[in-house]
């Protein structure tokens, strides 16, 4: 997991909600509600990053380059929790696009680009906070609370993955959640090779 604080992720504060960003002097002090907490792999119930509202992105920046393969995303399971509603639903995974070859394949991507790729491409070009630097969407997905499974796996699109592009950043945009006045990421992981 490439996303996971002890193996190398950080937050990038400049591509991250600014509403809930807090230092990692807090996080190491135990700061509930950080954003730092989506990062790591405690599922204890109130231990996820706090969204006010339904919208927000967290930008997580690998100690390695990565062919990103999967997003996992993790709640509190249902039966310990009845916050459900704070829970997010909809999610959009980026790529922030760097180096030349990569670049290269971006373009080749996006002037080629078909069917969900098309549609997302055509709908936005980037998360919400991009500071100008190009991405590709990686996934959408919804995150379904109601399923036996509170830990679930999503695959980037097929179209992407078979570009073999490397990411040193993704953005995960949280759209909605399941009805809440506010959003707990309790947990997010990135896999890949």
């Amino acid at each position: 997991d490439y996303a996971l604080w002890r193996n190398g992720g950080i937050v990038l504060s400049s591509l991250t909600s600014s509403h809930t960003y807090e230092s990692w002097v807090s996080r190491l002090l135990g700061g509930t509600g950080s954003v730092y907490t989506a990062l790591e792999d405690d599922l204890q119930e109130g231990s996820c990053w706090r969204l006010p509202g339904r919208l927000g992105q967290i930008a997580i920046a690998f100690r390695d380059i990565v062919r990103v393969t999967h997003i996992m995303v993790d709640h509190i399971p249902v039966g310990l929790t009845n916050a459900t509603e704070s829970a997010p639903r909809k999610l959009l995974l980026w790529g922030m696009v760097d180096g030349k070859d990569n670049l290269v394949k971006y373009h080749s991507l996006r002037n080629s680009a078909t069917g969900t790729l098309c549609e997302l491409l055509t709908a936005r070009t980037a998360p919400g906070l991009s500071r100008g630097m190009p991405f590709i969407p990686l996934v959408r997905f919804d995150y379904n609370i109601h399923a036996t499974n509170h830990t679930q796996l999503f695959p980037i699109l097929d179209s992407v993955a078979a570009t073999g592009m490397d990411f040193g950043v993704v953005v995960l945009e949280i759209l909605d959640n399941w009805g809440g006045e506010l959003t707990c990421l309790y947990r997010v992981g990135i896999y890949g090779e």
